[in-house]
C-alpha cells in the first residue's frame, strides 16, 4: 500500500491554480498535441504550463524535473519542487538524488548527464546495487558474457546467441547472421530470400511506403523462425505481415509470397504450427455452401439456438494471442457499434450500424490488431466451432480486385485486422536503426458485413440450417496530410440474412410472365373494342400506338400487384414461421423488386397520360329541349302580320343560363373523386406513423409497433415496408369506397344521379362521344315540356312527378332510364360531322387567335349549334327517315367484356346503362387506374427517401397538379365543343 502512494505521490504535479477558466465553455485539447513545456490537465482538460526546472513526460499528464535537478517534496509529501544538483553531479535513476560520474570526463555538461557506456560492449549505467543501496556514484557495468544489456538491467540473451556463441551471447560473423535480435545460421539464411520489395507496402491510393519499420525489423527473423525453428509467434508474426499486405502474393519475396511458398496456397497441407490465411483458389463456392454446420436455429427467443455463438482470437502484431472469446466481447471498432453487438447476434435480425471514427485516433489511439474469427455450434450434442472465411474486396492478384468481381474467382481467406497504422511507418535508411516513427498512412475498416444463408432443400430436416457465414470486408486509407484536421470518417458494421436468390428471380420472372400474357390478352380485347368504337376497319398505326397505350397500363397493374402479393407472402410468413425455411431478402436481391415497381411507375404514368388526353378531347353536346313560347297569347289580328321574321318576334327567346348551369355542373364533375386525397393521406400517415405500423417493416422475426428508445431497432426491410404501407394504404382506399358506395352515394349525395335529375330540370340533354363512333347520351327532356318558369310552377311540377300525374322521364315511354350507351353508325357520324364543321372552324379560329373573321365565324357557329339542336330533336323524336336508334339492353358478355358484339348497320344502338358509366370520361369512372398510379408514386418516392411524410407531400402535390390539369383541358373542351363562354365556366 505505502508503495502505491509513493507512485501516485509522485505524478502529483505541482501546478498552480487556474484563475478565470469558464468551466462552461472552453477551447478543446487534443492531449497527443501538448508541448514539452506543458503537460494536459485531466481536471480542467486544458494544456497548463509545467512549474520551473520541470517538462512534461509520455503521457503528457504529469511533468517531471529536467535533467540536472533532483525532485524535492514538500508539505508532506503531496507537493514537489526541482532543485539543482551541485556542479559535476548529474539526477540518480529514481530523480530524487544527485551522484557523480564514475569518471569525471563521463559528465555531459550540455545535457547535465553521464556519457553512456562503450557501445563495444554489453554494458549498463547503475546509481544502486542489487539490493537497493545507493552506490553513490553513476556506475558503468560490463554485462557477463551470457547476458546483454537491456536499459538499466543485464538479462539473458536470445537463445539463438546463447546457442550460437557456446554458452557466450555472441553470434560468429563467420558462420552466422544477427537478424532481429536472432543468431541465424547464414545457410538458413539463403533459404530466406529478400529484396528491396521485400518490406515495401503498396496501398490502393497509390502511396507506397517503400521499407516499412514493421516488415523490416521482424519479417526476415519471423520467417526463418518459424521455418527452421517451429516458433509458432514467429509463424503468427509472418501471417499477420501477409494480413497486412490483404494477403496480396504478387511479389514472391514479400511474406505472402514466402507464406504460399514454403507452406503452400491453402490449408490442406498446412503444418499445425502455421496460421490458416488461403483457402483454395477458384473454390470459394464449394467452401461456402458446405453443410457442416448441424445447428438447427430458431426465431423463438427462449430457444438455445436463437442467438449466434461467434468465438474470436485477438493477435497482436507481435504474434501473442490477446484474448478468446465471444465476438461481441473482444471485437471493439467503435463504441456505437460495440454496444450493439450482441443484438446484432440474434439470429433473423439485421443488422446495420454506422459510427463516425476521429481520424486522428487511428494514428494516437488504436492499436493493430488481428482477428480470426469462429462460429460455435454444436453436433449431436458435441460442441465444434467452425472457421469463417473471410472476402477482402482489397484483395489483389495481378493488380486486379478480383473479390469485387464474379463469385467463381473470388480467394477467400481467414485473418484480418481492424485499424492498421503499423505497415505505414517507413524506414529511412535501410538497415542501419535510423528509423523516423512516422506513418505515412493508415488504414481502417470501412465496411464490414458478415452473411449469413439459409440452406435449401432437404425439407424439414434442413429448416434452420445455415450455410458457412461469410465475412465480406473492405478498407479505406488515410494519408499523413489529413492527420490533425478535426476530420471524421465513417465505418460501418452488417450482419445480413439471405437465401437462395436465384430460385425466388426465377418464381417472381415466371409471376410477372404469365401474368403479363393475361395482360396482353386483355389489351387485345381493349384495343378491338376501341377499334370498333373508333369506326376502323384494319388495323393501322393508330391501332398499334393504342395497343401499346392500353399494354404500358395493364402490364403495371401486373407488375405491382405480383410484386405486392410477393412481398405480402415475405412479410408475412417471415414474421410469422415458427420453423425457419426463410429469409428476407437482401438490400441486394431487393433491387430486382425496385426495378419491377420503377417501371410499373412508369408505365402506369403513361396511362395517366393517355386518360388525360383522352378525357380532354371528347366531343360532347348539349340539348336544350325548350322551346320559344309567344310572348302574347292573343295578339291583335290587324296589327300583325304573319310572317316568319315576325313570329320570331312575337316568341320569348330561349334562356342560355339553363346551358350554362348545366355546364358549370358538368366541369365541377370532370374532377370529382371517389378517394378524398387528403383524407386518404392524413390517414395513412396516422396510421404508419402515430399507430406505428411502420415499426412492423423492420428486418427481424419480431414485431412491435412502438420499440423501446433503448433498444437496438433493425434496419427496415423495402419488402417489408412495401407490403405494410400498401396494405394501410388499400384499407383506406377500401373503406373510403365502401363509405362512398354504400352509405354517402345511396343515402346522402349521389352526384351522378343528381346531375341527371337537374338535366330533367333544367329540359336540357347531354350527348358525348367518347370515341368516333361510341359515346354517352344522358336524356333530361322534361316531362312538363317547359322547364324556364317561375318557382311556383317547379313546385307543381314536381308535385305532379311525386302524384305519378305525368309521363315518366325515360326516353321510352313508361321508362325511368335516362342514360344510355350509344353505338352510332356511319351516316350519323357524318351528319354530326357536316353540323358541327362551323362550331369547329370557330374553334380553331380562337385558339389561333384569329379575331378578323371571328365575327362571321360566330354567327355560323351559332346557326350550326341550332341545327345540331334541332338535329338532335328530331333524331331522339324519330323523326328523321334515314337517322333512327333502337334502345336494347347490352347482352351479358358485352358487359363483362366492355364490348359491343352488335353492329349499328342502319340504325344507332341505345343500351340502357343505369350504372352512369358515363363517368368513364370522368377522373371517377378512372378511380383504380388514378389509386394504383398514386400507390406507386407513394412507393417510388418512399424507396427513394425512405420517408413516408415525404411520400405523402409528394403524392399529394402531384395528386393535385393532375386534378389541375385535367380541369383546364376538360374546361376548355366544355367551352370549344359546346360553345359556353368560358366566362361563365366558374
Amino acid at each position: 500500500m505505502s508503495m502505491l502512494l509513493v507512485v501516485v505521490l509522485s505524478g502529483i504535479s505541482a501546478t498552480l491554480p487556474i484563475f478565470g477558466l469558464d468551466l462552461e465553455s472552453r477551447p478543446f485539447n487534443y492531449p497527443s498535441q501538448c508541448q514539452s513545456n506543458k503537460y494536459f490537465d485531466s481536471v480542467s482538460l486544458q494544456f497548463t504550463d509545467c512549474p520551473a526546472n520541470q517538462t512534461s513526460i509520455t503521457g503528457k499528464e504529469i511533468c517531471s524535473c529536467v535533467p540536472g535537478f533532483r525532485v524535492v517534496y514538500e508539505s508532506n509529501g503531496m507537493k514537489k519542487k526541482c532543485e539543482a544538483c551541485p556542479a559535476n553531479q548529474v539526477t540518480s535513476q529514481d530523480g530524487r538524488q544527485c551522484v557523480p560520474c564514475e569518471v569525471d570526463s563521463l559528465y555531459n555538461a550540455t545535457s547535465k548527464t553521464c556519457q553512456s557506456c562503450n557501445k563495444s560492449i554489453e554494458a549498463v549505467l547503475i546509481d544502486r546495487a542489487i539490493d537497493g543501496n545507493s552506490l553513490g556514484i553513476m556506475k558503468c557495468v560490463t554485462c557477463s558474457n551470457n547476458t546483454s544489456a537491456d536499459v538499466d538491467l543485464c538479462v539473458p540473451c536470445h537463445s539463438s546467441l546463447f546457442t550460437a556463441g557456446k554458452g557466450l551471447c555472441i553470434c560468429p560473423s563467420n558462420t552466422h547472421l544477427l537478424i532481429g535480435g536472432i543468431c541465424v545460421p547464414s545457410s538458413e539464411v539463403a533459404d530466406i530470400p529478400i529484396a528491396d520489395s521485400s518490406y515495401k507496402v503498396e496501398y490502393d491510393n497509390g502511396v507506397v511506403v517503400k521499407t516499412s519499420i514493421y516488415f523490416e525489423s521482424y519479417y526476415r527473423s519471423s520467417a526463418h523462425s518459424c521455418t527452421f525453428s517451429e516458433n509458432k509467434t514467429a509463424c503468427q508474426v509472418l501471417s499477420n505481415m501477409c494480413v497486412l499486405l490483404h494477403n496480396s502474393f504478387d511479389n514472391e519475396l514479400n511474406a505472402c509470397g514466402f507464406y504460399r511458398s514454403r507452406f503452400g496456397e491453402n490449408y490442406i497441407n498446412l503444418p499445425d504450427k502455421v496460421p490458416w490465411l488461403y483457402y483454395p483458389e477458384g473454390e470459394s463456392e464449394s467452401y461456402l455452401k458446405k453443410t457442416k454446420i448441424k445447428t438447427h436455429f430458431s426465431f423463438k427467443k427462449n430457444n438455445i439456438n436463437s442467438k449466434f455463438n461467434f468465438t474470436v482470437a485477438k493477435y497482436s502484431s507481435a504474434g501473442k494471442l490477446l484474448q478468446y472469446g465471444p465476438l461481441q466481447d473482444i471485437l471493439k471498432i467503435c463504441p456505437q457499434i460495440d454496444s450493439h453487438l450482441d443484438s446484432a447476434l440474434v439470429f433473423g435480425t439485421t443488422f446495420s450500424q454506422s459510427c463516425l471514427i476521429d481520424v486522428d485516433d487511428i494514428w494516437d489511439t488504436f492499436e493493430t490488431e488481428f482477428f480470426d474469427v469462429f462460429l460455435k455450434y454444436y453436433d449431436d450434442d458435441e460442441e465444434n466451432m467452425y472457421a469463417i472465411p473471410v472476402l477482402n474486396l482489397n484483395y489483389r492478384q495481378d493488380k486486379s480486385f478480383l473479390n469485387r468481381q464474379s463469385r467463381s474467382k473470388w480467394q477467400l481467406t481467414r485473418r484480418f485486422f481492424v485499424y492498421d497504422n503499423l505497415s505505414g511507418k517507413e524506414s529511412v535508411s535501410l538497415n542501419t536503426g535510423d528509423n523516423i516513427d512516422r506513418t505515412k498512412v493508415v488504414r481502417y475498416i470501412k465496411n464490414i458485413e458478415i452473411f449469413v444463408q439459409l440452406q435449401e432443400g432437404g425439407g424439414q430436416e434442413n429448416h434452420g440450417r445455415i450455410y458457412p457465414p461469410l465475412i465480406r470486408i473492405e478498407y479505406n486509407e488515410l494519408e499523413h496530410k489529413e492527420y490533425g484536421m478535426g476530420k471524421k470518417v465513417r465505418t460501418t458494421f452488417k450482419l445480413t440474412y439471405t437465401m437462395n436468390f436465384n430460385k425466388i428471380q426465377a418464381d417472381l420472372s415466371i409471376a410477372v410472365g404469365v401474368m403479363s400474357a393475361f395482360a396482353t390478352l386483355l389489351a387485345l380485347i381493349q384495343t378491338w373494342s376501341w377499334s370498333r368504337r373508333s369506326g376502323k376497319l384494319t388495323i393501322d398505326l393508330l391501332t398499334i400506338i393504342h395497343l401499346i397505350l392500353v399494354e404500358c397500363g395493364n402490364l403495371a397493374n401486373v407488375i405491382f400487384a405480383v410484386m405486392f402479393f410477393a412481398c405480402f407472402y415475405w412479410t408475412v410468413f417471415f414474421k410469422r414461421q415458427d420453423v425457419v425455411y426463410m429469409f428476407l431478402l437482401t438490400h441486394y436481391q431487393e433491387d430486382i423488386i425496385k426495378n419491377y415497381i420503377i417501371a410499373a411507375f412508369i408505365l402506369k404514368s403513361i396511362q395517366i397520360i393517355h386518360i388525360i388526353i383522352s378525357q380532354i378531347s371528347i366531343d360532347m353536346f348539349i340539348i336544350d329541349w325548350e322551346q320559344p313560347r309567344p310572348k302574347n297569347s292573343l295578339p291583335h289580328p290587324q296589327f300583325t302580320v304573319n310572317t316568319e321574321e315576325n313570329e320570331k318576334k312575337n316568341e320569348q327567346p330561349i334562356s342560355i343560363w339553363r346551358t350554362y348551369f348545366i355546364s358549370n355542373e358538368w366541369n365541377e364533375l370532370q374532377t370529382h373523386r371517389k378517394v378524398n386525397m387528403c383524407l386518404q393521406l392524413f390517414t395513412t400517415l396516422f396510421f404508419l406513423k402515430v399507430v406505428g405500423f411502420e415499426n412492423l417493416a423492420s428486418a427481424d422475426p419480431y414485431s412491435n409497433f412502438n420499440p423501446d428508445d433503448i433498444e437496438y431497432v433493425p434496419p427496415q426491410s423495402f419488402v417489408c415496408r412495401f407490403a405494410i404501407c400498401i396494405i394501410v394504404y388499400s384499407v383506406i382506399v377500401l373503406c373510403q369506397w365502401l363509405f362512398k358506395t354504400v352509405i354517402y352515394e345511396r343515402y346522402i349525395e349521389n352526384k351522378f344521379e343528381q346531375f341527371v335529375d337537374l338535366c330533367s330540370m333544367a329540359n336540357i340533354s347531354v350527348f358525348i362521344l367518347e370515341y368516333n363512333m361510341f359515346g354517352y347520351y344522358m336524356h333530361g327532356r322534361s316531362v312538363h315540356g317547359y322547364a324556364d318558369v317561375d318557382m311556383q310552377t317547379y313546385y307543381d311540377q314536381l308535385k305532379r312527378e311525386e302524384e305519378d300525374l305525368c309521363g315518366h322521364r325515360g326516353l321510352e315511354p313508361s321508362s325511368e332510364c335516362q342514360t344510355f350507351e350509344v353505338s352510332i353508325t356511319y351516316r350519323f357520324r357524318d351528319q354530326y360531322d357536316s353540323i358541327l364543321q362551323p362550331v369547329q372552324n370557330f374553334a380553331s379560329l380562337q385558339r389561333q387567335g384569329n379575331r378578323r373573321n371571328g365575327g362571321s365565324k360566330m354567327e355560323e357557329s351559332v346557326q350550326a349549334h341550332e341545327k345540331m339542336k334541332r338535329f338532335f330533336s328530331m333524331f331522339l323524336q324519330h323523326a328523321l327517315k334515314d337517322l333512327d336508334y333502337i334502345v336494347k339492353e347490352k347482352l351479358f358478355l358485352e358487359g363483362v367484356l366492355d364490348l359491343e358484339f352488335q353492329e349499328p348497320e342502319e340504325k344507332c344502338l341505345f343500351f340502357r346503362d343505369n350504372e352512369y358509366s358515363f363517368s368513364r370520361v370522368l377522373l371517377y369512372g378512372q378511380e383504380a387506374s388514378f389509386v394504383v398510379f398514386e400507390m406507386l408514386l407513394f412507393t417510388f418516392v418512399d424507396m427513394l427517401s425512405y420517408d413516408t411524410v415525404l411520400a405523402s407531400i409528394i403524392t399529394y402535390i402531384v395528386s393535385h397538379f393532375i386534378k389541375m390539369i385535367r380541369n383546364a383541358g376538360g374546361r376548355k373542351n366544355v367551352v370549344q365543343k359546346t360553345l359556353v363562354d368560358h366566362r361563365f365556366l366558374i
